[in-house]
This record gives structure tokens, sequence and C-alpha cells, in this order.
């Protein structure tokens, strides 16, 4: 409501966008033309700003942002709500694609889903939210393993690699050969390795600095999601990705 906006605040507020978008710094009448004010008053909110870090100065004497702003955007970073700016995005997929989408974090040792988005048929197999999954033999647990661990041959000897079906790969050395394969082709794959009759599908997730952060995949049936399926999918998980990492602020 326009009766509780206070106009000096909103012209603090477009003075930060203004100095943002310009190099080399702002000199006090620029700012002052720039925003229709009376240079007394850039004054006083620039001042305002500089004593509490918004702003700082050059040796010319112009205007650029202050070292608090730059703790304060990284506090930012930090307190996003991923799973608030993939909830509707993977609602949207599911419900075009027919299967249940999830996204993942690394917890310790393991995959935490922080978000699932049921597919829409009867029928479901998703896992719920909260639950923890093995890293070695889950597709996203391997997108992890890929993009989000440092030393992944010293960190999958700590893992229990515990083998759930006949096809997962239980040997420190095939988990490696996996890693390296998913690098290759930017995804995952969990063929029957956690439950017979179930495909998964990974991909990384980053974050504003480009940063591998989280896995978006499906989980699905061998039946709906044949093997002919996994590159268009691949594709599409993709680009439901890169729409996560663009609400988490990655600029391309």
């Amino acid at each position: 409501m326009k009766e509780y906006r206070t106009p000096n605040l909103t012209k603090a507020c477009q003075l930060l966008n203004h100095i943002s978008d310009t190099r080399g710094g702002c000199p006090l009448k620029d700012l002052a033309i720039q925003l229709g004010i009376p240079r007394t008053t850039a004054l006083r909110i620039t001042q305002t700003l500089m004593d509490v870090g918004y702003l700082a100065q050059n040796e010319d004497g112009g205007f650029t942002l202050g070292p608090a702003l730059v703790q304060l955007g990284v506090k930012a970073l930090d307190n996003l709500d991923i799973r608030g700016f993939a909830r509707p995005v993977l609602r949207a997929f599911s419900t075009d694609t027919g299967e249940s989408s999830h996204l993942a974090m690394l917890n310790g040792t393991k995959a935490l889903l922080v978000e699932v988005a049921d597919s829409p048929h009867p029928i479901r197999i998703a896992a719920r939210p909260g639950t923890l999954v093995d890293l070695h033999c889950s597709s996203t647990g391997k997108v992890l393993l890929a993009f989000s661990v440092p030393e992944p041959r010293k960190f999958c000897k700590t893992l229990e690699l515990t083998p759930h079906t006949k096809n997962t790969h239980a040997s420190v050395e095939a988990v490696l050969a996996g890693i390296e394969e998913t690098r290759k082709k930017g995804f995952a794959i969990d063929e029957e390795e956690y439950v017979l009759g179930v495909r998964c599908i990974a991909v990384p997730v980053m974050n504003a600095f480009g940063k591998p952060i989280a896995a978006v995949g499906i989980t699905a049936s061998t039946s709906t999601f044949t093997k002919a399926k996994i590159n268009p999918m691949a594709k599409k998980l993709k680009a439901v990705s890169a729409e996560i990492s663009a609400n988490m602020g990655l600029s391309h």
C-alpha cells in the first residue's frame, strides 16, 4: 500500500541498483540526475548507506557497492529455499511426463530426498520427502558422487556398498567407473540397481555460482520409462535443472 512506503528508502534501493549496473563508480551528481532528486538528498542517502557499509567510495570519489552487501548477498544465497524454487518446476514436469520426480541433496553418506512431485497416475513408486537413499546405486546419489564430492575415491571407501539387487555395483572400482560415465554424459542412470523393475535418471542442479548442490531426477517403472526414452528424458531433465538453477540465481 502506497501510504506505507518511504520515498527515500525507495530512492536508496534505486540508487543501489543503478550503482550495481555501473562500472568504475558513480559520481554524486550523476546519481542525483539519474534518480531525479536534489543533490543534497542524494548526499544524505549515500552517506547513510556508507555508514552501514552498503556503499564505498573509490579514489576518484565515485560510489561503489560496499563490503556489507557482499556479506548480505552470501547470506541470502545460503538462505535460499531450494525446495520452494524446485516445487512448481517438479510438479509441472511430472504432469508433463507422467512420471514422479524428485530433488535430492547430499546428507552425510546418503542422498536426502527433499522434495517429491508424484506422478498424476494412480500407481506411484516414488519415495517420500525425508527419505535417505544410498549413493552408489541411486541415480541422484550417483550425480552427487560425480559432481558434489571433492574426492570420490576416498569418499567411496567410507560407504557401505550394499547390493540391493543383482544389478547393484557393489565395489569401489565399479562405483568410480560409474562416476566417470556420469560426468561424461551429464546424467546418471539407476538400471534396476535399487529396486527391480524401477529405472531412475538424474542430473545435477547448480547454485548461483555454478556449483552443483543437488540432483533432480525421476523414478519410474521400466515398463513406462523404457531404455529408448533415456536420452530424451535426460534432455528434459537438464531443462528442468536449468530452470531450478536459474531460480537459484544462476546466470548463463
